[in-house]
């Protein structure tokens, strides 16, 4: 079983590489893939940059080139959900796009044409993520529904925005759906983790650069402990 993760910042894969043995490095259109062991699985480690075109010509790259039998998306998000504080974790059940509107031709909000209305994660794989959570470290947890879209949300506008379209959206980031949507091309399964870096509200820029390295390393960390819980 080989594993791919994919990461928009390098602060969100630093761990992940630092805990990688036998590292070799190969890089594809311009993308820095880090290859070796973390416990003794397989696992390939990308950082995509930032946005659903970079993170889906990540995603792609990942799968055609290296074989990856799952797809993992972690870092860092905006909170959403009413009760989630920076560091706590939300492992997606689903993931949707906050910006696409094609309602004039009969599909719902959030929906690209011709693609289901949500993604839906892999469920052994966020399971299993779920679990090795909880065993690393006692912040709240919450699965639940992701969305994506190609802006920061930095703003309570911005958020209330989201929220009526997707009232039970739990944390909103710019990476996941894409990610999904490219696995779900080549029949891969996939998940994705992301730790609050922010409230995603008009304090999210300070928030977030105070909180992504922090943010980085929940994540990775959950990571971590599911890989080596596969030996």
């Amino acid at each position: 079983m080989r594993y791919g993760v994919i990461n928009a910042m390098a602060e969100e894969k630093a761990a992940l590489v630092e805990s990688m043995v036998d590292e070799k490095t190969t890089t594809i259109a311009g993308k820095l893939f880090h290859h070796g062991k973390i416990g003794h699985v397989d696992v390939v480690v990308v950082e995509s940059g930032i946005g659903k075109v970079a993170s889906a010509l990540t995603t792609t790259l990942l799968i055609t080139n290296f074989g990856v039998d799952a797809v993992i998306n972690s870092g860092s998000a905006g909170s959403l959900g009413t009760d989630l504080r920076i560091g706590d974790v939300v492992i997606a059940d689903q993931l949707s796009y906050a910006d696409a509107d094609a309602r004039a031709f009969g599909y719902v909000y959030g929906q690209v044409p011709q693609q289901p209305a949500r993604f839906k994660a892999d469920e052994d794989l966020a399971n299993g993520l779920s679990q090795a959570y909880q065993e690393v470290t006692d912040a709240r947890l919450v699965n639940g529904l992701i969305v994506t879209s190609d802006s920061f949300i930095a703003s309570n506008e911005q958020k209330q925005t989201i929220l009526s379209n997707f009232p039970e959206a739990q944390s909103a980031e710019m990476e996941g759906a894409s990610i999904a949507q490219v696995a779900s091309y080549f029949d891969v399964p996939f998940a994705v983790v992301r730790a609050i870096s922010d409230n995603a509200n008009g304090d999210a820029g300070m928030t977030f650069d105070e909180f992504i390295i922090e943010a980085g390393k929940q994540s990775a960390q959950v990571l971590i402990n599911f890989f080596k819980e596969q030996a």
